[in-house]
């Protein structure tokens, strides 16, 4: 069967979908020899649907924005409309989704910031979309939002007549209360309906369900959502206080400020970064970094003893929190000043800030949580406490050496569970579950309210966390071996077996994973395939990776600090630091390594 093409130039290859007035493909303009989507109008339309289908074209055609799907040409075959527009072939919106506390959550703002600036821009041009939904917004292969599918565009006075009598416009599930009663709508319509694709795409659920139209229309006029972190607890609150004012049941309530995302997203980054590993998903991605080849040497802090092992730094409000001996210690980076909160015994865990107050394990058995240098909360376990603590909300699980994962909400005890080995490496929050790794060569997998094991898998020894990434969690074994996981199918994706111990945490990028160990080799592994795509000798290694702004940055026993890039280049080198256990911890203008004897070195951009 010969190809169709149209005007002569544009050659349809396969649909890509199809509505109620008109059919999209993929298609090659053969003139410029790209990949491009055209929208058919079908044979047998209707006066009115030709004319939505024009007044979709007048819309976009004045819409010159980023986060816009862009019209490239305009035709008619055999008296049929069409017009061509550019290839978005990332996927729907919400597969940005669920909301992970890590790069994951990132995107999913940056992506909401984006989708803003770009109702703005067409609210700024007298159009409204009223029919936003997932696959309204397409995302880009680099993972940008745009804006498309302008079938029921509203154009000032243009579309008023198209309207009709017991038409529905819209899609009831993401429709906003004014919309669902028929009134006069305003640029705030769509914002609501932004507001319940947000909530979905955080959530995996819109935020009414119902057995038909009209009893999902009831609720989005009469009923209010539940928080969005009741239905996903890794949803910050702040996150959840956002969308749910964007689905505020008046109009002049909803926050109308392009930039509305933009400080959310300025606090979630904070909140990662006061997290070990950046996040509970523990994925050592981090939000930030500096250029690494224009790094010097900027200074030196002593911290007046050793860096606790396993130990990380976190930051929050301008200083550097970290244990060093007998004390948990803070550095303000300002000032250079050094604080201390003396422990009974010594600090063997990462500490972790959250609302101003700072939880650290200790080898005595116990947790406690800091608010300056009063003690504001403590809980004993049976035996050192070497992983930092996981806080999800009002929950905290700290896992023991005891062999015991004890969980506790607003600060009273919620359950208790017991693996069979200890428990040395951080809990992870990932898919809505807490993962633990044990020595005793299993990673369990529990539901975080009451601590009852969804399931177990075998793994062989755990020293380091787990990371979430993309759907996969990436398990690295003390014995020198790497597991890709999913968690949802509990299926082993692949493997990989090392040749020395791996002691700190992986580090997950875009498309690798990064590793090193005992053996002294950084690797990097595909993402997807667990192939080895370079391998680098740094030395042995016990500290583990952070990676930033395409960059991974390792710390080594032998005193060397190393940025490498993708490709396996070394861009950035420091030496002489002495041997270094704690990973680096990458800031927006400056990296941090500290050293075992308690040397905290800060590179920023010469």
């Amino acid at each position: 069967m010969a190809p169709v093409v149209l005007a002569g130039r544009y050659r349809l290859e396969a649909p890509l979908g199809s509505g109620g007035m008109a059919e999209v493909w993929r298609a090659v303009d053969e003139r410029l020899g790209r990949k491009v989507a055209v929208k058919l109008l079908h044979p047998r339309a209707l006066p009115p649907e030709r004319e939505r289908f024009l007044l979709e074209v007048r819309a976009l055609s004045r819409l010159f924005h980023p986060g816009i799907v862009q019209v490239l040409d305009l035709g008619e075959e055999e008296g049929r409309p069409f017009f061509v527009m550019e290839l978005v072939e990332g996927g729907t919106f919400d597969r940005l989704g669920p909301f992970e506390e890590g790069p994951e959550g990132d995107a999913i703002l940056r992506g909401a910031e984006e989708v803003m600036e770009a109702l703005a821009h067409l609210h700024a041009q007298g159009i409204l979309h009223r029919d936003l939904t997932p696959k309204n917004i397409l995302l880009t292969r680099e993972g940008h939002p745009k804006v498309m599918d302008f079938g029921l565009a509203y154009l000032l006075q243009e579309s008023r007549h198209l309207t009709r009598t017991g038409y529905t416009l819209g899609t009831p599930t993401y429709m906003a209360p004014e919309q669902a009663k028929g009134l006069p709508l305003t640029p705030k319509a769509d914002l609501y309906s932004f507001g319940a694709v947000l909530y979905r795409t955080l959530t995996g659920r819109p935020p009414f369900e119902g057995e038909n139209d009209q009893a999902i229309l009831f609720q989005h006029v009469y009923e209010e959502p539940k928080p969005p972190e009741a239905l996903n607890p890794a949803v910050p609150r702040a996150v959840g206080e956002a969308v749910l004012a964007l689905l505020a049941k008046h109009p002049e309530e909803r926050p109308s400020h392009p930039g509305l995302f933009r400080g959310v997203l300025a606090g979630f980054q904070a909140l990662r970064l006061a997290t070990p590993r950046a996040g509970a998903s523990r994925s050592g991605h981090y939000p930030f970094a500096p250029e690494p080849r224009r790094l010097a040497l900027k200074g030196r802090i002593d911290l007046g003893g050793e860096a606790a092992w396993p130990g990380e730094m976190v930051y929050a409000s301008g200083r550097v929190f970290l244990g060093v001996g007998r004390s948990l210690v803070a550095v303000d980076l300002l000032t250079g000043e050094v604080a201390r909160v003396a422990l009974p015994d010594e600090v063997t865990a990462p500490p972790v800030v959250r609302k101003g107050g700072v939880y650290v394990g200790a080898w005595d058995g116990r947790v406690r949580r800091f608010r300056g240098q009063s003690l504001e909360w403590s809980a004993e376990t049976g035996a050192e406490v070497t992983a930092a603590c996981l806080v999800v909300g009002d929950r905290v699980y700290v896992g023991s050496r005891d062999g015991t994962l004890y969980a506790y909400e607003k600060d009273r005890p919620l359950f208790r569970f017991r693996a069979g080995g200890h428990l040395s490496a951080s809990p992870t929050f990932y898919r809505g579950m807490v993962f633990v790794g044990s020595e005793d060569g299993w990673l369990y997998a529990l539901d975080p309210k009451d601590g009852g094991m969804r399931y177990k898998v075998r793994t062989g020894p755990v020293h380091a966390p787990v990371a979430g990434y993309k759907g996969v969690l990436y398990i690295p074994t003390w014995q020198g071996e790497v597991y890709a996981f999913d968690p949802l199918s509990r299926e082993t994706l692949w493997s990989v077996a090392l040749e020395g111990e791996v002691w700190g945490g992986l580090a997950v990028g875009e498309e690798h994973v990064y590793v090193a160990g005992w053996d002294g080799v950084l690797r990097a592994l595909d993402r997807l395939t667990g192939e080895e795509v370079w391998s680098l000798e740094v030395g042995k290694t016990t500290a583990g990776l952070a990676y930033a702004q395409g960059h991974v940055y390792a710390a080594t026993e032998e005193g060397r600090l190393l940025a490498v890039d993708r490709r396996g280049q070394v861009v950035f080198e420091a030496s002489g630091l002495g041997p270094v256990q704690v990973p680096p911890l990458p800031l927006p203008e400056e990296v941090l390594v500290v050293s075992l004897s308690g040397r905290l070195y800060r590179f920023g951009v010469g």
